[in-house]
């Protein structure tokens, strides 16, 4: 009985599989084949406000084994789509992030800008928006947040473990052939030597100058009228608009009648929201749960420069 019940076990489990790779592999060409035709495909069939939504960490990797383009790849996809459609005569961009990397945070800022100039472009914070969550909100005409919305942590971090105590008590020991002196920094064997502190500080310099400047394009005010508050430090929507880095208090209602204002739209003019199928919410469900780090923050960052908020 044993036996036979091992085999039916593994039967099952075949089956299983099978019927979830293939559900995966039609719905990824599905995705490829919508992604490919959306910029010439009108999604509105009147004039009205379209919707970008940001949720979650700001990166260009795939989470998990599950999904067929990153988070990053989606919002630009989603922003050229509404940016070539004529009826779409306003955007809002709804922010619930805190942040990310530092390129597909600064490609997403370029391509809001970029939408800014055609049509207005009002934001709506949700739950946070922080650091990279943030950097992207600057690039709107108007920025709502809620009262209690965590926005702010205008600055830059880069982490990784040392597990050099660790290895120590273990017996482990690197063999490391390198190029050059500074190729294995941030090692996680070894200690970082006072040289490669400065020049990981003078990246961050760097990425931080950046960030300000464009907080400072797109919100239209000098950088000293907020340097202040950009050490890193959060705070709520609400002290947010006494700091001039966002303007109003508002739910996501507010954001969507504001944005009809901007473009002379008529009240009861639609709404269009992003959609998702029933697939893209298994899928995505599945890759949040198989393509999380066991380690978590631990590891998961190792060595990245990152716009983010990291309690």
């Amino acid at each position: 009985m044993d036996k036979n019940r091992k085999i039916l076990v593994a039967i099952l489990v075949f089956l299983l599989m099978s019927m979830v790779l293939s559900l995966v592999q039609i719905n990824t060409s599905m995705q490829k084949k919508t992604s490919a035709s959306s910029s010439n495909i009108s999604i509105s069939a009147a004039q009205g406000v379209g919707v970008v939504r940001v949720s979650g960490v700001i990166s260009s990797d795939t989470e998990g084994h599950f999904a067929s383009m990153s988070m990053h790849e989606a919002v630009i996809a989603r922003i050229d789509q509404l940016a070539s459609d004529d009826n779409i005569k306003a955007v809002v961009l709804r922010v619930d992030s805190p942040g990310g990397t530092v390129a597909a945070t600064q490609e997403i800022f370029q391509k809001l800008m970029e939408l800014r100039q055609k049509k207005p472009l009002v934001v709506s914070m949700g739950d946070m928006a922080a650091s990279g969550g943030y950097y992207i909100s600057s690039a709107a005409n108007h920025i709502f947040a809620n009262q209690g919305t965590m926005t702010g942590s205008i600055g830059v971090i880069i982490a990784a473990p040392n597990f050099k105590g660790l290895f120590e008590k273990l017996g482990i020991k690197m063999n490391v052939i390198k190029s050059g002196k500074y190729k294995d920094i941030l090692s996680s064997s070894r200690d970082l030597s006072d040289e490669e502190k400065a020049l990981l500080q003078d990246l961050i310099d760097n990425c931080y100058s950046q960030f300000i400047k464009d907080v400072s394009l797109g919100r239209n005010i000098p950088i000293d009228d907020f340097k202040q508050y950009a050490d890193g430090r959060v705070f709520t929507g609400s002290r947010g608009v006494e700091m001039k880095l966002v303007d109003s208090v508002g739910t996501f209602q507010d954001a969507v009648k504001k944005a009809k204002e901007l473009a002379k739209l008529p009240s009861d003019a639609p709404l269009y929201d992003e959609n998702s199928s029933a697939l893209d919410r298994i899928f995505g469900g599945m890759g949040s749960f198989f393509g999380k780090n066991p380690l978590g923050s631990v590891t998961e960052n190792h060595g990245l420069i990152e716009y983010r908020y990291v309690p």
